[in-house]
Parts: structure tokens; sequence; C-alpha cells
């Protein structure tokens, strides 16, 4: 299935298919389980991972992302599995499905049709259709709003609520990044709060030709691994990240001798715990004290509004660092080389 939008018309939409996922989905009833595996690969598997974050932050049940072939071993059929797809024709997700059919798990299917949606109809399990003619890695907001719709964490309905306005209000202009961009603020000296976060060209014109290590603590961290991930693929540029605490107890070693090329990105919350802040600062005075930090500050009240801000921040910065690479942020031809490699 071949993609009708770009993705810089994606991003530009990010807030406006959001609006219109949860338009589609308001009908939808939770579910009772109390455990669901997700599983789903690349750009249709970040709505899974934020998914378990965001269950493991507010409670209510337990979710289990899950990007590989089959299921985990410890699946044993009492397990609810929602297998998201955008295109419905993804391996390591059909195989899951296969499984759960064997184990005689309750299953669904959140796609744009595919093998998935034929599986669906097979088998009588429930098959939540989405819009067709996005890139599956921008078309977040479709996947993730009738999934969380699904799951009964915490809080959800009004985080939705929120994170529909905060994402409404956000402005996304792309395209204007230079490499004369005036810089993203780095952190204070000594590691304490900087201020205001730095629009997306500024952002991209500070890691245009660096390594950036994409840093974050608890849902941020996975937030962190979607900047990595669409700076990878839309800039074709690869980036390195990591959770506090954890880097604490390995990675902050190798900071020792860092690259030459190394930038931080910090991704953080306006009212942070005390200790997660206290650990900001201490790691940037022990490990980051010559190297450039880029701070970036997430909007809203409720756990799903930051994380979804930082992560439409971080999709943009990386259609504009593409454009500073002068790459085409759409083709992922190494990818397609890659799927025909396997059909041979």
């Amino acid at each position: 299935m071949a993609a009708t939008n770009s993705i810089e018309t994606d991003m530009q939409r990010f807030g406006a298919l959001f609006a219109a996922a949860t338009d589609a989905s308001e009908d939808a009833q939770p579910l009772a389980a109390g455990s669901v595996i997700v599983a789903g690969m690349g750009g249709s598997g970040i709505a899974g991972r934020l998914a378990q974050a965001l269950a493991e932050r507010c409670g209510g049940l337990r979710v289990s992302a899950w990007s590989d072939y089959g299921l985990p071993a410890w699946a044993d059929g009492s397990e609810r599995l929602i297998a998201v797809s955008y295109s419905g024709n993804t391996a390591e997700t059909l195989s899951g499905v296969e499984r759960a059919i064997e184990l005689g798990c309750g299953w669904e299917a959140i796609t744009t049709g595919g093998r998935l949606a034929a599986l669906g109809r097979e088998y009588g399990a429930p098959v939540t259709a989405i819009e067709p003619g996005h890139q599956p890695r921008a078309a977040l907001p479709l996947l993730l709003v009738p999934l969380l719709q699904r799951l009964p964490i915490a809080g959800i309905a009004a985080q939705l609520t929120e994170a529909g306005e905060v994402l409404g209000a956000a402005v996304s202009p792309v395209g204007a990044a230079t490499a004369a961009s005036p810089p993203a603020p780095a952190a204070a000296p000594d590691g304490g709060e900087s201020g205001a976060t730095a629009s997306p060209a500024a952002i991209a014109a500070q890691l245009a030709g660096k390594l950036p290590f994409i840093y974050g603590a608890g849902g941020l961290a996975t937030v962190a691994y979607r900047w990595r991930c669409q700076i990878a693929e839309n800039a074709k540029q690869l980036a390195v990240h990591h959770a506090l605490p954890e880097l604490d107890h390995n990675e902050i070693v190798g900071w020792a001798s860092p690259p030459p090329n190394a930038v931080v990105v910090a991704l953080r919350e306006p009212d942070e715990p005390a200790r997660v802040a206290a650990r900001w600062k201490a790691t940037r005075a022990a490990a980051w004290r010559d190297v450039p930090v880029i701070e970036c500050r997430a909007r809203g009240e409720s756990p799903l509004a930051r994380w979804l801000s930082l992560v439409h921040l971080g999709d943009t910065v990386s259609v504009e660092l593409a454009h500073l690479n002068g790459v085409e942020p759409t083709p992922v031809r190494v990818i397609e080389e890659l799927k025909r490699r396997l059909d041979d």
C-alpha cells in the first residue's frame, strides 16, 4: 500500500490526526482484561511502547509491548492480544497473532487492512480499521488513540482530552531549518533549568552533523526512543538513546571520552520529582561538562499530553534535520531493499 501523504504533511497535521482518531474511536469500550500484550513493529510498535509506559505510570492494568516474532514464552492464553500493524502485513505481528490463535488468546487488531484484517474476518476477531494513505511512522495518532481507548488505564479519558488540546495548540512549521538557525538553549552550567524549549528548526541546526544522545526519565525514555527512530528514518542520521536513572549505572562512564561530535538532548517534564531533577543536575556536572546539552521541556499536565508534546517536537525536528542533511524524509529505501532480500 503506497502512502499518499508526505511525512511533512502529516507532521503538520499531527494534532488534526489525533483529533480525528479521538472522534472515530469515542464509542470504544475499555477491555476487562487485566493483562494485555500489544504486538507491533516500528512505527506501529511505538504505540504499544507508549501504552506500556502509560500503564506503568498510571496503573489500571498490565500492558506488555512486544516487538518480535510470536509472543513471549510466558503467554499462556489468559492475556488479551492487541495486534497493531498499519499495513496489516507485518510478518512479526502476524506471527504473534498465529501464536495467539494456537494458545486460545482473545485478540483484536488495529490496522488499515492486509492479511491482519483478513485474519480478523476469518476468526471473528474485532478489527479497528484506520485511515490509509500515511507512512506508518507518521500515523501514530491514528494507531495510538484507538489502542488507548481500549485500555482501562487510570484517567485515560481525561488524558486523551488534554492531549488533544495540547497538540491542537502546537505549531510545527516544517522546512524552516537552515545552517544559520539560532542555537537551541543549552542547559545551565550547573545542570539546572535553562528556560524555554527552542524551536524545531533551532534544535535541528544543533543536531546536524552531530551524534545525538537522547535521554529521558520514566515515560520520556520511550519518547527518547521515538526521537532516535524518527531521526534515523526521516533524517537518515544515527542517534543514541538511553533512560535516566539507568544510564547513571553504566553509560555515564563512557562519557570519559565522548565522540567529538556528541550532543545531548535531555527530554524533561516541567515539574519532575526532586530526585529526578537532582539526577539530571548531577549527571550534567559529572559527565557532560564539555558537551552541548539541549533541554526540551514537555507541555501539558497529564503524562500523555506531556509525552506526546515531545513526540511531536521530535517528529518535527527529524524533518527539519532531513532538510539540513539534504535528504528526503519520506523514502526508506534501505527498509524496502531489506524486505526484497527477505522475500528472495
